[in-house]
């Protein structure tokens, strides 16, 4: 916390008082003009406001992020790789090197890694506190920072950048809140190629998924939000996963559909999937084929809890250990953690970089 020390004035301190006092008043004046300038110049990105939401359109074409965004610079790769190691709730965040964590990420970046921009702007955007000293500040809130570098992905056509400007509209981050704007880039981030806003789009829709808001049916348009869905899947989203597996369950009553959308939900990341699945296992005439099976329920209930504590992992081998039937299960130890690392992907260790001089 910035702290201000104010000293009393003095007699021969006071005379100057007027003085300084205009020079403060003129020098908030040029802040608060430089900054109605900044918000309203047309070059920065955040103010290049894309074409309005428009939910009753006839065609959607599936772009992936990835074919679409710069490819990563190999070195800044293993930079990111390094953070994102550091960066893991198996530690109290009070216990992770912040700094270390900071460096690397800004290393990525500088290289124009698009992932480590987002990670460093979120951390910017929210700032850290320590989880056993609440009122230890562990990484500065920097909003700033956040939306240059944010700016700087959109100016290298980035689909997320995109969609993140949306929440930032959305949220009123920096910019005046405004879901107009927020919409509109969401729309855009979509059509771009981002999963996550394919997702939040699809899924907004889709009205049938949208129960708890019946106002949304004014934007009902079913065949484009299943597109939009179908395309954020492919690209290994698993909100978009849990999404369509909850239509194919609910609303057309397709159950084998389900059951595949929400069984790879949970090799994409999907603790809700992971539940849902756990749950129906557990139930006479859910999606389990062959009826209740408690042995698969324990199982989708450990990545549930893995998945809960710790969002980013995923498991692309979990068939290797949590088979749909009718393939039996294999031998499993009963403890949680041979279950996690045998469906996890197998990384070789990246080279390290440079030591650092951060501690």
């Amino acid at each position: 916390m910035t702290r201000f020390i104010v000293a009393p004035f003095s007699i021969s301190s006071r005379r100057h008082c007027r003085t300084w006092h205009h020079h403060l008043v003129f020098s908030l004046l040029c802040f608060a003009l430089c900054q109605t300038v900044h918000s309203r110049n047309s070059d920065l990105p955040r103010n290049q406001i894309p074409d309005l939401f428009h939910p009753h359109r006839t065609e959607f074409a599936c772009k992936r992020e990835l074919n679409v965004a710069p490819p990563l610079d190999p070195q800044a790769e293993i930079w990111y790789q390094e953070a994102l190691a550091l960066d893991t709730p198996d530690l109290w965040k009070d216990d992770r090197n912040w700094p270390l964590i900071i460096e690397l990420y800004k290393k990525a970046a500088n290289r124009k890694h698009w992932k480590a921009m987002n990670n460093l702007a979120t951390l910017y955007q929210t700032g850290v506190w320590g989880l056993k000293d609440s009122n230890k500040v562990l990484v500065p809130r920097n909003p700033e920072a956040a939306m240059a570098l944010t700016e700087n992905a959109m100016r290298t056509g980035v689909p997320l950048a995109y969609a993140v400007m949306g929440n930032y509209y959305a949220d009123g981050f920096v910019v005046k809140k405004d879901p107009t704007a927020a919409w509109a880039f969401w729309q855009k981030a979509a059509n771009m190629g981002s999963s996550f806003a394919q997702f939040t789009i699809g899924r907004s829709l889709n009205a049938a998924l949208e129960k708890d808001e019946p106002e949304r049916e004014r934007w009902s348009n079913e065949v484009i939000g299943l597109k939009m869905l179908e395309c954020a899947f492919a690209q290994g989203n698993g909100d978009a996963a849990e999404a369509l597996g909850i239509e194919y369950d609910v609303i057309q009553k397709d159950k084998s559909r389900a059951l595949h959308y929400f069984h790879d939900g949970v090799k994409f990341g999907s603790a809700g999937s992971a539940d849902y699945l756990r749950g129906e296992f557990q139930k006479v005439g859910g999606l389990a084929p062959g009826g209740v099976d408690n042995s698969r329920a324990d199982r989708y209930r450990v990545f549930k809890k893995a998945l809960e504590h710790n969002p980013d992992l995923r498991f692309p081998n979990l068939d290797n250990v949590l088979p749909l039937p009718p393939t039996k299960l294999p031998q499993w130890s009963g403890k949680p953690e041979d279950l996690i690392n045998a469906a996890k992907e197998i990384h070789p260790v990246p080279p390290k970089s440079a030591p650092s001089t951060a501690s």
